[in-house]
């Protein structure tokens, strides 16, 4: 459908999408600046969004993946993390420039970048490596919300991955070239900005070492708190999509003529007319039997566009919908909704509704009771809108009744007769006519007064095998009975459905209170053999995919415990980076339940995704309290962990800074087209990432106090009997002397007559 300015829904969506990513770049760029006061520095950094992106496109176009909703929302989500990698290495090799420059002997460029870079390259390597294990289990999601959330997995771990590329490679080099002789390295003080945050953060960390049981208690506390709000919260299988249009479908009892569904279409157009919002609609009475969704005369449809200027809301205009229709229509079944959410229900459960209920068993009589039971019982329920009981009426039917006994005398057989009835009130092609180029079918069969006229039929001749000619009231009883309208099966069984739309109240929620109400006629059926009820639609689907990535997600888990034992060799350690994860809980449900939001597929996304986000500044903690210990030789204590984390604290704050801020934009704008699925994800990674920044100050460091010594020394200590057995080993490769005439060559550190870097790579090789 075409939206108010003539657009596609879907051109309006990309276009949201884009400038979401356009503007999060932008946002990222000015934190960039704030922190670091230097264009070089900043640039070096920036260049790893659109070599990332660049890399991207190249890999959706080497294996045909398109640019879609969905492979944008995935950059839109990642367009802050790309800078991450970069964030950590730039900063860590600035700050060693800058202590190189203070040092009464400097060493080389060359070396000190060579050195800063090295210093980090295995936490950002195993930064990324948990962000893509989480991303795992998108690939797992089956169904629709497969292919609507596998794509944003896609695109976010080929930007990531495509950003520790340019991490590893490209910014050591632009390293190189722009920092050894900016103006900003040689600055003693750091930036304003810096300075707070250093004295901030230096406090925090320095409370989080006095106190770190009590800490880590009320963070305990708050993270159970968090799980049980998120375990009670309403759930719904996908947030509501801002289509800018609503579908209205009017159902009148079956057998309506098409003169009366088009006289209550029209009194449909008047009331939509005068609905505030509605910009305006067209309807269409009946399908065609050659549609994907044939219906009878009996059901009116429009689709009715909103007026994005008139102020009201989606939800208030379909709610003021829903209430003048059944003003305007009392006892008329109505149905209001989106047409794509239309769409989806249709796929999940067979019915146009996001609640079906349907009752299986033999007898339609009995059926019919029982779903009038269901509807009864139902209908009280608070948020259940547009209750419709699936019409199904007795209606009159010729029905022709073979005496095979006066066949069998007169040769005629059943096909015979069959194919005559079939012939004459169905009717046949026999032949086709050919005009141009068009071929049309000639139908053959009796006019419909006749087809209405049970001595008509009963006139229909019949061809005996010998030849004989009689009439088919010779040989059968033809009568007027009765027959429903239409007789649905699903897995072989009858079934009427009784379906509802949601409204007011989160679908899990109402779908509770149903079962609830269902409870005595479930009783009822305990005592009918045979006869069944079953609730299927969003809900459903919601339930089973939930299951899926719970499960998924623990198997990812596993995987970044995994990699992080790889990592330190140390259960302790790893266990204390994977305490980030319930941090970073905290803030995601904080900000979930003040933005009023249920707990959706699109929520548990960003809930999976956030994991692997908030483990990396653990990780860049524990990592350097470690090199210190191990390459500076600083003991295992508190000033320590101050000098760590004070070295730390500046690119730990702006990768989560980057990151978060970059889903500012889709924060502040979840009703534009686009942007709906990607709403609960970015709310979810801001609020943890929030928490799990602060909180990492607070609680890392003093439980790497209490609780990390001994892991921390053993770590040590094997790092270096690892170097001192590869220093071993050299030498017994190497065991001969330099060949005579040759002195060995002094270590760049020890060359201060090289004082600045080359101004080209040609003028670096000649001098190395």
């Amino acid at each position: 459908f075409s939206l108010l300015r003539g657009e596609p829904k879907g051109s309006r969506a990309i276009e949201n999408v884009t400038e979401a990513v356009r503007d999060g770049a932008i946002l990222v760029v000015l934190i960039l600046f704030l922190f670091l006061l230097s264009f070089r520095t900043t640039i070096i950094t920036l260049t790893a969004i659109p070599l990332s992106i660049a890399v991207t496109a190249l890999v959706f176009k080497a294996f045909g993946v398109s640019i879609n909703t969905m492979t944008l929302g995935g950059l839109a989500v990642a367009i802050g993390a790309l800078v991450d990698d970069a964030i950590v290495d730039v900063e860590n090799v600035y700050r060693r420039l800058k202590e190189n420059r203070l040092a009464g002997s400097p060493a080389h460029p060359i070396l000190v970048i060579y050195r800063a870079s090295s210093e980090v390259r295995k936490p950002i390597l195993v930064g990324t490596l948990l962000v893509v294990v989480v991303y795992a289990p998108l690939f797992g999601l089956a169904g629709m919300e497969g292919r609507l959330f596998a794509p944003i997995g896609v695109a976010y771990i080929t930007s990531i991955l495509a950003s520790l590329v340019v991490s590893l490679t490209v910014t050591p080099i632009m390293c190189l070239w722009l920092l050894p002789n900016a103006k900003a390295t040689a600055r003693t003080k750091d930036g304003p900005l810096v300075r707070v945050v250093k004295a901030v953060g230096g406090r925090l960390m320095a409370f989080s070492c006095r106190h770190p049981w009590s800490i880590a208690m009320v963070v305990l506390a708050a993270g159970i708190s968090s799980v049980a709000v998120l375990a009670t919260r309403g759930t719904e299988f996908l947030p509501p999509f801002n289509e800018g249009t609503a579908q209205v479908n009017l159902i009148l009892p079956p057998g309506a003529s098409l003169e009366t569904s088009d006289a209550f279409g029209r009194r449909l157009e008047e009331v939509l007319l005068d609905v505030p919002g509605v910009a305006g609609f067209g309807r269409k009475t009946g399908r065609g039997e050659g549609d994907e969704h044939a219906e009878g005369v009996n059901m009116s449809e429009a689709i009715v566009s909103f007026d994005p200027a008139s102020g009201r809301s989606r939800e208030e205009t379909i709610a003021d919908i829903r209430g003048r229709l059944a003003v305007a229509f009392p006892g008329v079944a109505v149905n209001v909704e989106q047409p794509l959410a239309h769409l989806l229900t249709h796929m999940l459960s067979g019915v146009n509704a996001q609640v079906a209920i349907k009752v299986f068993g033999p007898d339609l009589t009995v059926l019919r009771e029982l779903a009038k039971d269901v509807e009864l019982a139902v209908k009280p329920v608070d948020g259940v809108r547009d209750l419709i009981l699936e019409p199904q009426v007795l209606m009159h039917q010729v029905n022709v009744l073979p005496r095979r006994d006066a066949m069998a005398v007169r040769g005629v057989r059943m096909e015979t007769l069959a194919e005559a009835v079939e012939l004459g009130l169905e009717g046949g092609e026999i032949d086709r006519m050919t005009v141009g180029q068009i071929s049309y079918p000639i139908i053959l069969r009796l006019r419909p007064e006749d087809r209405s006229d049970l001595q008509a039929v009963g006139n229909l001749m019949l061809e005996t095998e010998g030849g004989e000619r009689l009439r088919l009231s010779e040989v059968a009883d033809v009568r007027v009975g009765w027959t429903p309208n239409n007789i649905n099966r699903e897995s072989v069984s009858r079934r009427v459905v009784v379906q509802h739309n949601v409204q007011g109240r989160a679908l899990g929620d109402v779908v509770r209170d149903v079962e609830k109400a269902l409870a005595p006629v479930r009783a009822r059926l305990a005592t009918m053999p045979g006869y069944s009820v079953r609730l299927s639609g969003q809900f459903e689907a919601q339930q089973e995919a939930s299951k899926r990535l719970v499960l998924l997600s623990l198997f990812s888990f596993a995987a970044m415990f995994f990699i992080l034992f790889g990592h330190y060799r140390s259960l302790n350690l790893s266990w204390q980076v994977m305490a980030s994860i319930p941090m970073a809980l905290i803030g995601a449900i904080v900000l979930l339940v003040a933005t009023k939001q249920t707990v959706s597929i699109a929520v548990l996304v960003g809930l999976i995704s956030l994991a692997g986000i908030a483990a990396r500044n653990s990780i860049l903690l524990i990592d350097h309290y470690l090199h210190l210990m191990r390459e500076d030789g600083l003991p295992f204590g508190v000033p320590m962990i101050l000098k760590a984390g004070k070295e730390r604290l500046i690119p730990v704050l702006m990768t989560a800074l980057c990151a978060g801020i970059a889903l500012v934009p889709i924060v502040l704008a979840p009703d534009r087209p686009g942007r709906e699925l990607l709403y609960p994800v970015a709310t979810v990674i801001l609020g943890g990432l929030v928490s799990s920044t602060l909180l990492d100050l607070l609680v890392t460091p003093g439980l790497f106090l209490v609780l990390g010594r001994r892991a921390a020394e053993t770590h040590t200590q094997h790092r270096e009997r690892r170097d001192r057995v590869a220093e071993e080993l050299i030498e017994e490769l190497h065991p001969d002397p330099l060949p005579a005439g040759s002195a060995p060559a002094a270590p760049l550190a020890q060359e201060p007559s090289i004082p600045s870097v080359p101004s080209s790579p040609g003028a670096l090789h000649a001098n190395s």
